[in-house]
Formats: C-alpha cells, structure tokens, sequence
C-alpha cells in the first residue's frame, strides 16, 4: 500500500509539473503573438493608404518608411503587396520611386494591350516580383475578378538594385479612364532583401588583407629578433 501511495503522489507531481510546464509555454506563444502584431502593426502603419481618383490622370502619391535594413545596405531584391478594392483594375496606372528618385513602373492598365478594355475586375491583392510569379506578368492580365496571387510588374523591379534600402518610397497610382468606379488601397508593403554596398564590401576586403599583412610582417620582425 506504501508503494502505491508513493507511485500516486510521484504521478500527481510529474503531471502538475506537465501543466505548469504548459502554462508558462502557452504564456510564452501568448506573449510572441502580441509582440508580433504590434511589430506588423507598427510597420504596417508607416505606409499610407487611400481613394484612387476615379478618371484622373494626374494620381495621388502614397509614402512608405521602410526601416528594416541595416544603414547604408542597398537593394539586392524587391518585392512588393498590394491590396486594392473597388474600381476597374484594366485603369490603374502605378509606379515605385525608391528613396534616391529610381522609378519602376508597377502597371500600365492591365490587359488593355491584350483585350483593347483591360482587366475589368474591381481590385486586387497580389504580390509583385520579378521570378516565381505565377500569374506571368500583370500586364497580360484580363481576369474579370479581383486578382489575387503573384504577378511580374510591367518592368523589372531588379531596376532598383543598387538604390539605398532604408528611407521613404513613394507609390504613385493614377486612374487613367473615368467611369469604372473608384479604386482604394487599403494597404501595400515593400519586402526588401538588402546588402552591403559593394564600396564597402571592397574596403572590408583591403582592410582585412592589410591587416593580415600586418600581422605577418610583425611575426617576421619576432622571429628575426
């Protein structure tokens, strides 16, 4: 009877440590899933958002901080999101200026060229990127649903290889035909992958085979003495 008594009690501990061992992990997922949407919260609000002009050329212009490289690290890839509803998609003009003034055209009317009246869906949320899309380029575009997934800008987003990462992007969209309702970005993201400028890749270079040279010609002056 001792033995089973002893067998419960040890039982009875092992699983009060297993659940005290869950709290403090489900407290722990708790906690990261907060941290988490206040970092996609914060990020996300440093990138304005509004109506398309419905029939005006002349556009509005959208701004993005974008802060996650490292200073002086440059654009080595760009992708980014867009999540538009209402209006006429086969409209929409758009480009990307990135923080040094290199511009990227996103879209010029989609599906005009193709169709002769565009992709007359109202909205998307897709992701534009240079490989891997697997919708082709947004420029051949004719769906008459909101477009979704990934496309090819209409030129080659690799344009901004080379430009500083860190700083304000500019998002120009412009409704260039009157009559297919009005067009709102409801939000758009940039992700960057960025490295370090060749410049200075160099220098780190020279200054580590310099600094090597040094440390042989004191071992030679050692081993002379």
């Amino acid at each position: 009877m001792g033995w089973v008594a002893v067998l419960w009690v040890g039982t009875a501990i092992h699983i009060l440590k297993m659940k005290i061992q869950t709290r403090k992990t489900n407290m722990k997922r708790i906690i990261l899933t907060a941290l988490t949407a206040l970092a996609i919260s914060a990020r996300a609000s440093l990138y304005t958002t509004g109506s398309i002009p419905d029939g005006n050329p002349t556009g509005v212009a959208f701004t993005g901080t974008y802060d996650q490289a490292t200073a002086g690290f440059t654009v080595s890839s760009l992708i980014i999101s867009l999540n538009i509803s209402g209006g006429y998609n086969g409209d929409l003009y758009a480009y990307l200026a990135a923080p040094n003034g290199t511009l990227v055209m996103l879209m010029n009317q989609p599906g005009m060229a193709v169709n002769g009246f565009g992709a007359s869906g109202a909205g998307m949320n897709i992701t534009l990127q240079d490989v891997g899309a697997a919708n082709g380029n947004i420029q051949n575009e004719t769906s008459g649903s909101v477009l979704s997934g990934s496309c090819n800008a209409a030129a080659s987003l690799s344009g901004f290889n080379g430009s500083v990462a860190d700083g304000t992007w500019t998002l120009f969209f412009a409704d260039e035909v009157s009559g297919g309702g009005t067009s709102t970005l409801n939000s758009w993201s940039l992700g960057i992958t960025a490295v370090p400028e060749p410049v200075n890749v160099a220098l780190g270079v020279f200054g580590g085979l310099f600094a090597i040279a040094g440390l042989i010609k004191i071992r030679r002056r050692k081993k002379a003495a």
